[in-house]
């Protein structure tokens, strides 16, 4: 009795375990950069919460500062609009609540558009964005430098925060 395989046994399986890759592969691929997409919105989404909550607690006026530079970007919150998080610590009592492009691979920041210019500040009495509400954007873009999808997250007047996309990503509202 032989054991092993036969020659036709191997090329069938080496078949069937190419479609599977030449499917799974792209697809995880673009799962990861969706994700990384939905990650950028989400800590973004985080920190402008966290801005709110610490401009109520202290009782001073917080701002969350956006810098855009050479593809590089960041975001913090500080006790001025300032602050420039990729060149200075915008550190506040020794904390510092930042966060960077760098952990955003292929993430591209597109715009933070408030009425106020690049920085967003809540309001210490209220918590109120009041004359700083405005859209954040991180877009995906393909090789040839076409936006494929764009997750937004929106502040309103009244400093209550939500999420919206184009291009169809995850399970946010359409913008």
């Amino acid at each position: 009795m032989r054991q092993g395989f036969t020659l036709l046994e191997l090329i069938v399986t080496l078949l069937i375990l190419s479609i599977v890759l030449g499917w799974g592969v792209p697809a995880t691929i673009d799962l990861a950069r969706t994700m990384r997409l939905q990650g950028a919105a989400q800590d973004t989404y985080a920190l402008l919460q966290y801005a709110r909550s610490d401009a109520l607690s202290s009782g001073e006026n917080r701002f969350v500062v956006w810098d855009d530079e050479n593809g590089q970007w960041c975001a913090a919150v500080a006790d001025n609009a300032d602050c420039d998080c990729l060149t200075e610590d915008c550190a506040i009592d020794g904390v510092l609540r930042q966060i960077n492009g760098d952990e955003y691979t292929g993430v591209t920041f597109a715009s933070a558009a408030f009425s106020a210019g690049d920085h967003t500040r809540f309001d210490a009495m209220r918590g109120l964005a009041e004359g700083n509400a405005g859209t954040v954007s991180y877009q995906l873009k393909s090789n040839n430098n076409v936006v494929e999808q764009e997750v937004r997250v929106v502040v309103s007047q009244l400093g209550r925060l939500r999420y919206c996309q184009v291009g169809g990503v995850g399970s946010y509202p359409a913008c």
